[in-house]
């Protein structure tokens, strides 16, 4: 039996929520492992081990595959790193210095959704329909009962956090328009480049003052951190490779179902309220919404 054009179409949407779940679990699997970490290690010294981790991997990968790999736009490539790290680091900065709670910022960090559909018509002319927003509505609300963000934080702190999300979408936005030239190897090798330079002369500053302060066991985590991290850079690149951008974003909520799971079983955080649960279904729900088939093969992906 002749398989058809929708018959692919729904493969790939299969396969794209897929890797967007796997990258989700690896993401949160890294950040119960940075929650972990001694005091001693600074958020700055976590994303250099992080990145020049994954950048040795990566590496590793390149070697392996040899011409197979397509090296694209340099420029585009700069840009999505540095919306990244913008992102990684207002959050950072919005928790540490803006006095932010973590739910706070994990909430407006995951609005990334919502200032996707502003953008991704224009940019990547994936007009978003009804189901689209739908998804993003609900994956909000959801969001929004999980983590229960808190009041009385300063207003730079609010206003840094909600630019992380800000960024992190045009970041993701990036990832989508480079995946049609670049090799989700390169575009992950990239940005782990872009972040050990970065860091590299805070964490040599640091530790010119103070000296690493790791223990064995912040070592282990680092490494662990560093793994989980790639895999989930890589997953989630070649998801956004598949699957249109806001679908993508949207099954990536589940990130925070993920964290909140882990933290509770791994981390030993208390059993979070009945809410985390309504609002962990609704996400799910909504990365339902946003990956499910579509009548017609050429709006499926």
């Amino acid at each position: 039996m002749r398989r058809g054009y929708g018959d692919e179409a729904r493969e790939q949407l299969a396969k794209a929520r897929a890797l967007a779940l796997g990258a989700s679990l690896s993401f949160s699997g890294m950040y119960v492992c940075v929650k972990l970490l001694s005091p001693g290690v600074s958020s700055f010294e976590a994303l250099f081990a992080r990145s020049t981790i994954g950048l040795l991997v990566c590496f590793v990968l390149l070697r392996r595959a040899g011409s197979a790999v397509r090296w694209g736009s340099w420029k585009l490539n700069l840009a999505r790193a540095t919306c990244g790290f913008l992102s990684i680091g207002g959050q950072f900065l919005a928790l540490h210095e803006g006095g932010c709670s973590l739910s706070t910022v994990a909430f407006l960090r995951h609005a990334a959704p919502v200032w996707m559909l502003l953008f991704v018509g224009p940019l990547l002319h994936e007009w978003p329909d009804r189901r689209a927003k739908l998804a993003v509505a609900v994956g909000v609300i959801g969001t929004l009962l999980a983590l229960r963000p808190q009041g009385g934080e300063s207003a730079w702190g609010l206003a840094v956090a909600v630019s992380s999300g800000f960024t992190a979408a045009l970041a993701l936005i990036s990832v989508r328009k480079l995946t049609s030239t670049d090799h989700p190897l390169t575009v992950v090798t990239f940005f782990m480049a872009f972040v050990a330079l970065v860091t590299g002369p805070m964490v040599a500053v640091r530790w010119a003052s103070v000296g690493p302060q790791w223990t064995q066991r912040d070592l282990a985590l680092l490494g662990i951190t560093a793994l989980l991290g790639t895999l989930g850079q890589l997953l989630n690149t070649h998801a956004y490779r598949h699957g249109r951008a806001v679908a993508m974003a949207v099954t990536g909520l589940s990130e925070v179902v993920f964290t909140l799971l882990l933290a509770w079983t791994i981390a030993g955080d208390a059993l979070p309220p009945w809410t985390t649960f309504l609002g962990g279904g609704a996400i799910l729900a909504a990365a339902w919404i946003a990956t499910r088939p579509r009548a017609l093969p050429d709006a499926a992906a």
